[in-house]
């Protein structure tokens, strides 16, 4: 059966590169990955020279600030131990 293409029952046919409306570049995929790249890279430089720039006496400073941190923290609690006071059992008295 051939239907006349003026008439509105008459089926759309359209070839693949007018349906795509584009191209099968993968241009951004590219982009994606290269500017990933680089961010990746540019992180890597940041961090480095900040560890490298730092001398011997700064990190330990850092050390002891985190010890000393640990140690104000424990003193504050009470204890040192995280949220165990005793290994006994609850008595009557204490429910």
């Amino acid at each position: 059966m051939h239907t006349d293409p003026n008439t509105p029952d008459a089926p759309i046919v359209i070839d693949d590169v007018d349906a795509k409306a584009g191209t099968k570049g993968g241009h951004v995929r590219w982009v994606l990955i290269i500017s990933l790249a680089l961010a990746a890279i540019a992180m890597t430089v940041i961090w480095l020279t900040g560890a490298l720039s730092q001398d011997p006496v700064e990190s330990q400073m850092n050390v002891e600030r985190r010890v000393e941190a640990q140690a104000e923290q424990a003193a504050d609690d009470g204890s040192s131990i995280d949220g165990v006071t005793s290994d006994a059992a609850p008595t009557a008295a204490a429910q």
